[in-house]
């Protein structure tokens, strides 16, 4: 929604710290007569009566000397200008508070987003690709951003409108196959290493970070909290929780750590359940039933290993040496990811446009179509 209220909004469009420039954002009916006033150009040449989109002025800005800065002007219809003073925190937060002073509203950078642009869903994918860490979830992004998700809404209810049931049911089983992303494109995955105690499950976790994450001892259970490591793998953002060995104990710390593990399987998405080949097998306790799990056995570079040991699921590795883990990783997210959208293939990319989305399936199984159109009108409206 493009500033109903006349407001004038200014936003700082990098992160708070120290950097070498900074940006802030001005955006609103004021904005150029905010500048106008108090922005000191560095020649004798005054600032233009109005902008034209693309132009730069070097000047100062702020009280007493200011800071020296760089203004530039975005477009005129409506006004948005950016200014990049020095990055430092007190020359950042000086230049807002004097910008405030002269009328601008502050405001954070999410909401900036929400105020400049005109499609609730482009602000949606907008305010989502700023915070995506990783390759893939970014193109997701950033296809929705460039109208994937509007185009499949406007065939949808066109659908509707037209009383074409058959394609609206189509379209929504469609676009029901991706709506697990919802939560996972600025979130990690979630993969806690479980298992019985000197699996390898530490040194698994080193191999993975590329670093001494885990201490890695014979002593059984050397693992006692729960330690996170926060990667990527094939463009997919994932965090592995390094969980203590599961086995009976009368040490209250270690069952202490046990029981960390356990919570932090309860939130995990996939559980990798490790095991040593050199003894005898342990099957998953029953908490796992509702997880997904793949087996992994371990240690499968030692001599007298028995292949017969891998069941048809389960992936044989050695973390000491990395065998098998680049075809652990493709398994991992096989389990995780999957379908993974084709390219400008519309997805649900926000947890409540999958709660819109199953609202309009409920409606349309009860043959309720007059209540789509209304329920997407409504939807839009409350993300201005």
């Amino acid at each position: 929604m493009v500033n109903p209220r006349g407001a004038t909004y200014l936003a700082r469009l990098t992160p708070p710290g120290k950097s070498a420039i900074a940006t802030l954002s001005l955006f609103g009916p004021s904005a150029w007569e905010i500048i106008f006033k108090v922005f000191k150009p560095r020649t004798k040449k005054p600032l233009p009566i109005l902008p034209t989109p693309g132009s730069v002025f070097l000047g100062r800005l702020g009280q007493g000397h200011g800071d020296e800065v760089i203004l530039g002007c975005k477009t005129i219809s409506p006004m948005h200008l950016e200014i990049h003073p020095h990055g430092g925190t007190q020359v950042v937060s000086m230049l807002l508070e004097f910008l405030q002073a002269e009328g601008a509203t502050l405001c954070s950078w999410q909401d900036f987003i929400t105020h400049t642009t005109t499609d609730p869903l482009q602000s949606m994918a907008l305010i989502l690709l700023n915070q995506a860490t990783t390759i893939e979830p970014s193109k997701i992004l950033l296809d929705q951003f460039h109208g994937a998700f509007r185009l499949w809404l406007d065939s949808f209810l066109v659908s509707i409108t037209q009383g074409d049931f058959e394609n609206a049911l189509a379209l929504l089983v469609d676009i029901a196959k991706y709506s697990f992303l919802s939560s996972r494109l600025v979130d990690p995955w979630k993969v806690v290493l479980a298992g019985p105690t000197n699996a390898g499950k530490s040194s698994l976790m080193n191999i993975l970070a590329g670093y001494q994450r885990s201490i890695v001892s014979e002593v059984p259970g050397t693992t006692r909290d729960v330690l996170w490591l926060e990667t990527a793998i094939e463009g997919w953002p994932v965090s592995f929780a390094d969980t203590a060995g599961l086995r009976n104990s009368s040490d209250p710390l270690e069952n202490a750590g046990m029981l960390m593990g356990t919570n932090a399987m309860e939130q995990a998405d996939l559980v990798l359940w490790v095991q040593d080949c050199s003894v005898a097998e342990i099957l998953p306790p029953v908490l796992f039933n509702n997880k997904k799990v793949v087996e992994v056995i371990n240690k499968i570079d030692l001599d007298g290993f028995n292949a017969s040991r891998l069941r048809k699921d389960s992936m044989g590795i050695s973390a000491l040496s990395g065998l098998g883990v680049d075809a652990l990783l493709s398994k991992i997210i096989s389990e995780l990811v999957s379908p993974i959208p084709k390219p400008l293939q519309a997805v649900a990319f926000h947890p409540l446009l999958k709660s819109a989305l199953e609202k309009s399936k409920e409606f349309v199984d009860k043959g309720r179509l007059l209540e789509v159109p209304k329920l997407w009108v409504s939807f839009q409206k409350n993300q201005n």
